[in-house]
């Protein structure tokens, strides 16, 4: 049986190693959507949003996760924040597999970020505004974690 999980949560919630510890865990491929996009077009996520806008940039997400759900049978994936509340990425990786909801605390996220000017949607929305807007898709995740350890126990 195939493994697609799909870890979702805020920008700074960990996504990225988690998803890099639980693959080696799992013994499976790991995947960060946004290098993928950013490998890809040759360009950071930053750039993409400057030249070309938002809404080209979710074009190209929804793009490459059906690129990976296409070409990998098994993996974990660290999605951007943003990619489950577009178009109906939320309902493709619910069908393709496991979604787990990193849900950091804010002040931890809020450390971690306090000097990462990388990431365009904060120059522009705090860390409570993002999660206000995007709660109602997270909170469809099958699985709510905030450490590894609760990650690592699903599994």
């Amino acid at each position: 049986m195939s493994q697609k999980i799909f870890l979702i949560g805020l920008p700074g919630a960990g996504k990225t190693t988690m998803g890099l510890d639980l693959a080696v865990h799992l013994g499976v491929q790991f995947v960060d959507l946004d290098q993928d996009i950013e490998k890809a077009n040759k360009l950071a996520i930053k750039e993409i949003f400057e030249q070309k806008g938002e809404a080209h940039f979710r074009q190209l997400e929804k793009l490459h996760l059906e690129k990976v759900l296409d070409e990998l049978e098994d993996f974990v994936m660290a999605t951007g924040g943003g990619t489950p509340c577009f178009f109906n990425n939320m309902e493709t990786m619910q069908n393709a597999g496991t979604i787990i909801y990193v849900n950091t605390p804010i002040e931890e996220i809020h450390q971690r970020l306090e000097k990462d000017t990388t990431r365009p949607l904060m120059q522009s929305n705090t860390l409570e505004n993002l999660l206000d807007k995007r709660k109602e898709w997270y909170n469809q995740a099958d699985h709510t974690i905030q450490k590894y350890k609760d990650l690592i126990s699903l599994f």
